[in-house]
Formats: C-alpha cells, sequence, structure tokens
C-alpha cells in the first residue's frame, strides 16, 4: 500500500473508533512537556483529530503544570496517548490514575497507548485500581497491548486504536518532496527502552548514529525560551501572581510544541533511508516518504505496531 492510501486508512480508523467520544467541549491532561519529541508527535496529531469538531478544549496541561479545575460529570475527559501506560514510567503513570480518581463521574479516554509492567505486584494493583473506575475507557495501539488490556482490565472498555501522530499534516511544519541525500540513519535511543547496544550487521557503517536532537543537545531558541519564561516566573512571584503555570502551558503549546515539529522534519529530512530503535522516528519517517527499517524495543511496542498497522505500507520493513 503506498504511504497517502496508509495514513487516509490509518486516520479513518481513529475517526471511527474515537469521534463518539468527543461529545461536548473537553479537557485534555497528561501533555508531554519534555524533550522526547515522539511524545510531541502524539500531542500534535491528537491536537488535529479534536479539530474536526466544534467542541472546544476547556483546560489542557501537563503533570507538572496541572491544578484541579470543576468540571460537569458529562465533560469528556481525554489522556494523552504514548508508551507509559504500566509501570516503566511511573510517575505519568501515577498522574493518569490521579485524574481518574479526582474525576470519577467524568467520561475518560486514554489515548492510544502501549502497554508494559515490569512487576506483577504493580498490574495486580491496577486491576483492582481499573475495575473500580468502569467511566475509563483505554485505546491500545497495537494488538499486543489490545489484547493485554481486555485481559486484565475487563471491566473497562478497551479499543484498537492507531497512534496518534498519524493524524500530522507534515507540510505545515517545512517537509518538502524527498530529494535524495545518499545519507543513512541509525535511530538509536538511549534510554532504559534499547534492547540491543551492538551495531546490527544489516545496517551499513557509514550510516549516523543519532538519537532524537533534542536529547543530544538545547538549541539556543530554547535556552531563550526558558530564560524569558524564567525571569517572569521571577516577577509573578514578586507580584504575588499564582498563573505560572499557564504561562508554562501557553510556551508549550505555541513555542515548544511547534519547533519540536520543525526540529523533527529537519532532522528527519537529512536522511533517505531510517533504522529506527525510537518507534516515532520511525512514524515520523515513514510518513515523510523515507525507506524505513523497524528495530524492536526492549518489550516489543515497535514490532507489535509494525504488525498491526504498518506491514503492508511499500516503504517500510521489520528488521
Amino acid at each position: 500500500m503506498n504511504l497517502q492510501e496508509k495514513i487516509n486508512q490509518l486516520r479513518q480508523i481513529i475517526n471511527q473508533q474515537l469521534s463518539s467520544l468527543v461529545t461536548e467541549d473537553y479537557f485534555f491532561l497528561e501533555l508531554p512537556y519534555y524533550e522526547n519529541i515522539g511524545d510531541t508527535l502524539i500531542w500534535e496529531g491528537s491536537i488535529n483529530f479534536f479539530k474536526q469538531f466544534k467542541c472546544k478544549c476547556l483546560y489542557s496541561a501537563s503533570l507538572q503544570t496541572f491544578y484541579f479545575h470543576k468540571a460537569s460529570s458529562s465533560t469528556p475527559i481525554f489522556l494523552q496517548g504514548g508508551g507509559n501506560f504500566g509501570d516503566l514510567y511511573q510517575e505519568i503513570h501515577s498522574f493518569r490514575k490521579r485524574i481518574i480518581e479526582l474525576y470519577p463521574s467524568n467520561p475518560i479516554t486514554i489515548l492510544p497507548q502501549s502497554v508494559c509492567y515490569e512487576s506483577n505486584d504493580n498490574l495486580k494493583e491496577d486491576e483492582v485500581f481499573f475495575a473500580k473506575h468502569t467511566n475509563v475507557v483505554m485505546c491500545a495501539r497495537d494488538i499486543n497491548s489490545f489484547e493485554f488490556m481486555k485481559q486484565h482490565f475487563p471491566h473497562n472498555r478497551v479499543l484498537l486504536v492507531p497512534d496518534m501522530a498519524f493524524f500530522i499534516d507534515f507540510k505545515k511544519y517545512g517537509a518538502k518532496q524527498n530529494l535524495p541525500t545518499e545519507r543513512t540513519l541509525f535511530a538509536k535511543r538511549i534510554d532504559k527502552e534499547l534492547k540491543d547496544n551492538s551495531w546490527p550487521e544489516q545496517i551499513p557503517q557509514t550510516a549516523e548514529v543519532h538519537d532524537w536532537p533534542t536529547f543530544e543537545f538545547k538549541a539556543k531558541k530554547y535556552q531563550r525560551a526558558d530564560y524569558i519564561c524564567g525571569w517572569l516566573n521571577f516577577f509573578a512571584n514578586i507580584k504575588g501572581i499564582k498563573s505560572f503555570n499557564r504561562l508554562i502551558d501557553f510556551q508549550r503549546n505555541h513555542f515548544y510544541r511547534k519547533e519540536y515539529l520543525k526540529d523533527c522534519v529537519e532532522f528527519l529530512s537529512k536522511y533517505d533511508t531510517v533504522y529506527s530503535t525510537r518507534l516515532h522516528i520511525m512514524i515520523a519517517a515513514a510518513m515523510l516518504g523515507k525507506q524505513v527499517y523497524v528495530i524492536d524495543n526492549t518489550y516489543g511496542k515497535n514490532i507489535s505496531l509494525y504488525n498491526t498497522w504498518l506491514k503492508n505500507l511499500d516503504n517500510v520493513e521489520q528488521m
């Protein structure tokens, strides 16, 4: 299947699964205010999905900037998708559960996630927790996570939904028709999800090795933005103003999110071929028309998503 056909197909599936859940003005929480561009791609795709509806976002925040807002019991609450359902990233998952406890009567949707539990005790605790919160709809972005959620959280509605990043319009952020560069990227993640530190024999020795650029250095534009925000916070404290969280929300939404998307396009446009251990470098490179080879992470989410949605896409192969 060619690229545009695949993107259209995946967006159609997302709409079929999620549109009925956007019933009125909503909250969108657990936003990714950190350096992983991949999570920002999910955020951007989610925003584009929501733009299809007349409903507006009443409140959005990250775990760092959230403070309690009253909501009617019918207000839908959407929680950011990603790869952090379980105990691999406990701070994020704990925040998700806190939101669910704060809004026990609201319809809550966990946008498409991959699942990983390292501790059986933590899994059992979550089985009990979610059995008490049947207002929560869980979305899995790959077949393994879907089957896991259905087995362990039988009291919740579980949906199989493609990653929200497939809703991104990369042309908006400078993507152009591919021109040959004769450069190859080995996108090698530098965190605990790297499965194998060796150099796979299929990857050319001339390949350039990088993770997301935001992990390798902090660009001056971000240093300046944080400097300005820091001074504004200083003066706000002097004046007794307690709205600094909203300033961070504004900065992340209107500056960081958009710049991270531009960084993604600029980074991947340098290469013709991408070997990726990172799920969203794989997704973004595929959507930009690169030849992509998928390398799995520690718990299988990359290959599971590939097998679920991308196996018949012309420019993506499992390595």
